[in-house]
């Protein structure tokens, strides 16, 4: 069967979280009031960013910049090596994000990184309160699901599913998948639904592990 590497972006490609990062630079302070409401169930993802992000009031190139330039954002080892590889066993890769789309197409074109499949945030500049919204497969808005529902769209056109996460919100779609590559958050709670999981470090712990899946 054809596989597809389906893996979320902030904390798994990153170190960090680069909303985090974003807003902690350019919104209010009570951003985090609803990060707690989220990371307890409390809010959707889609209402989370909307209001969050909504905070941030600064333009394209000022927030651009700032991706650019930080310091703090750093890429896990191996990243350039698990694409080429992918790409040369023909192995689809998809990255599907809840982070905005301006930042995560901004750091691969600073490592030369171009022509990945990333299907995230969608997000507008606008001087009352950035635009955020994220659209599924079928192109409706989605406000919950968002990367369980492109697992399913990746299975429904034959793909086995390889999925790469670190967080709660990767939890879903590693239900579905057929193999999974976890870290952080995400490795725990695996473990604690006795779902298989290979634990990564970096990119080319993530290469071993693809190894033995694609041989023919």
């Amino acid at each position: 069967m054809k596989k597809a590497v389906q893996m979320d972006f902030d904390g798994t490609v990153t170190i960090e979280d680069v909303s985090y990062l974003l807003l902690d630079e350019y919104a209010s302070d009570r951003w985090r009031h609803y990060l707690e409401k989220y990371t307890a169930s409390r809010m959707s993802v889609g209402a989370f960013s909307r209001i969050v992000f909504g905070m941030i009031t600064s333009d394209e190139k000022t927030l651009t910049d700032f991706v650019r330039r930080s310091d703090h954002i750093k890429i896990k080892p191996g990243l350039k090596d698990f694409l080429d590889y992918c790409k040369n066993k023909g192995v689809r890769v998809v990255i599907v994000s809840h982070g905005l789309m301006f930042y995560i197409n901004t750091i691969l074109a600073g490592l030369g990184i171009s022509g990945v499949e990333v299907h995230a945030a969608e997000n507008d500049f606008h001087p009352g309160g950035m635009k955020v919204r994220y659209i599924g497969p079928d192109g409706a808005e989605m406000d919950t699901g968002f990367k369980e529902a492109y697992t399913v769209w990746l299975k429904n056109m034959g793909y086995d599913v390889i999925y790469i996460g670190d967080g709660a919100s990767d939890i879903y779609s590693c239900r579905k998948a057929a193999h999974i590559f976890a870290t952080g958050t995400l490795l725990e709670l695996c473990r604690t639904e006795k779902l298989f999981c290979a634990p990564f470090s970096d990119f080319f712990d993530v290469i071993r592990g693809l190894e033995p899946l694609l041989i023919s």
